[in-house]
């Protein structure tokens, strides 16, 4: 039973591991990805789906990442997001290329967090894509525990130059790689800045896993799960451990089971390679779970959230978008534009990156970054006067929730954004309504309210 129970998993990680988890995919296919009889897939897909961890997708047989698998990346993923997403576009602010994470699976390793470089010629790196050969991110995920000697790696491979450091967590073994990749032609001097950019980032994120409070010996489980079938009690320890490490008693008490049933469970979970147990004797999901929430949330945002768009831009006879964190740029996903007067309309911005700086949802976008960090990563172009007016309206989001500002660059345009937030808690999203001022400010709450609902409505598209 605990070799299903892997199998199980294996499963949930092979459609949560692809490009995009929210295309559906075969059961025949994963059955071949596997090695396993088409049957076996089959149940095994079918009872997945019945805990939640995928969904049915549009044709017969096939599935995708569901909500339940979506909520532990998130969860699992949340003590490290804000942290992760500062050290990320701290080191692409400085470089100028794309930075990521990545993380060791039995497999190999997989990019779990990317943020984009902004040039035309650039090396990319995709969320749920595997490491290749050696790579510069799996020879620094080799090192296994702590060491001296040289904290960067740097390989190259045709045009693309590669470096990578090993990001440790309490017990001092490699959770995760911090790495930038960029084209040969600029590595000369860039590679240096890069090594230098990733040493420094890789210690804002060892500081956060260190300061993540210790969990408390748990009570015991109000419904002991005993009962349960392998593997929906394999999946109740993977909730538990998303929450923090523990060791397998004070497991075993949260979730209602036998220690000894525990500890097979956990055996099969390691072997499934999404839990690792930690030099210490306790046991924490693995990284390579943080990837599936965040490859999923730009195609949902789009398929799922345009009807809520629509929706929104109709009921305010506004123009709404959906807009996103790119670097230090907003990026518009999905937009729905209204007349806003006779002879007017707005400009199409679907698919197009502008400064966070006059971004109708820049402060929104990046109001769980600290003053401090912030000031850190704002664009060196602009001047002391326009930081302290963006730190200024990013006070204002985090305090009230919505903004409303009137636009820097344009007269006669007011916008209100408030968050959307992802399944680790933090902001992926600003949803936007935007429309003439004279139209905006005798209508604001109402615009407000819209505002905070299309920003509810997309959030549980995410969780």
């Amino acid at each position: 039973m605990t070799a299903r129970v892997a199998l199980g998993l294996r499963v949930i990680d092979l459609v949560g591991s692809r490009l995009d988890p929210t295309a559906p995919v075969a059961v025949g296919t994963i059955a071949r990805e596997l090695a396993v009889p088409l049957s076996t897939a089959s149940r095994l897909c079918a009872e997945l789906a019945g805990l939640e961890m995928l969904a049915p997708g549009e044709g017969y047989g096939t599935y995708r990442l569901g909500r339940g698998a979506i909520r532990l990346s998130g969860r699992a993923a949340a003590p490290s997001a804000p942290a992760v997403r500062y050290a990320l576009t701290r080191i692409a602010q400085e470089t100028g290329e794309t930075a990521f994470l990545a993380a060791p699976a039995p497999r190999g390793v997989r990019v779990v967090s990317v943020v984009e470089s902004p040039w035309t010629l650039h090396a990319p790196a995709e969320v749920g894509e595997w490491a290749a050969g050696r790579s510069a991110i799996v020879q620094a995920s080799e090192r296994g525990v702590q060491t001296t000697g040289a904290q960067t790696i740097e390989t190259t491979a045709g045009k693309v130059v590669e470096v990578a450091a090993p990001v440790f967590g309490p017990s001092g073994d490699c959770v995760a790689v911090l790495a930038v990749r960029m084209p040969v032609y600029r590595a000369k001097r860039g590679a240096r800045q890069a090594a230098a950019a990733i040493v420094t980032a890789r210690r804002i994120v060892e500081k956060a896993l260190a300061a993540a409070p210790v969990r408390q010996t748990p009570a015991p489980a109000s419904t002991p799960a005993d009962g349960a079938s392998a593997l929906a009690a394999a999946l109740s320890i993977l909730f538990h451990l998303a929450d923090g490490a523990d060791a397998l008693v004070g497991t075993a008490r949260a979730v209602g089971l036998r220690a000894d049933r525990t500890r097979r469970l956990l055996e099969s979970c390691v072997r499934s390679g999404l839990v690792i147990e930690d030099p210490d004797g306790g046991y924490r999901v693995s990284w390579v779970v943080h990837g599936w929430y965040r490859a999923a949330a730009p195609r949902t945002l789009v398929d799922e959230g345009a009807p809520f768009v629509a929706r929104a831009a109709h009921e305010t006879g506004a123009c709404a978008f959906l807009t996103i964190l790119k670097g230090m740029r907003s990026f518009t996903l999905v937009e729905e534009l209204a007349v806003l007067g006779e002879g007017l309309r707005m400009r199409e911005w679907l698919g197009r990156p502008h400064p966070i700086v006059g971004s109708d949802g820049g402060p929104t976008l990046v109001m769980d970054l600290r003053a401090e960090e912030l000031a850190e990563i704002f664009p060196s172009r602009h001047t002391p006067q326009e930081l302290d007016g963006f730190l200024e309206r990013v006070a204002r989001v985090v305090r009230d929730g919505v903004l409303s500002i009137g636009s820097i660059e344009e007269v006669g345009i007011t916008s209100v954004s408030a968050p959307v937030r992802d399944a680790s808690g933090t902001v992926a999203a600003a949803a936007c309504i935007v429309g003439a001022t004279e139209s905006v400010t005798p209508r604001l709450p109402e615009f407000e309210r819209a505002a905070r609902e299309l920003a509810a409505r997309v959030s549980a598209l995410l969780v």
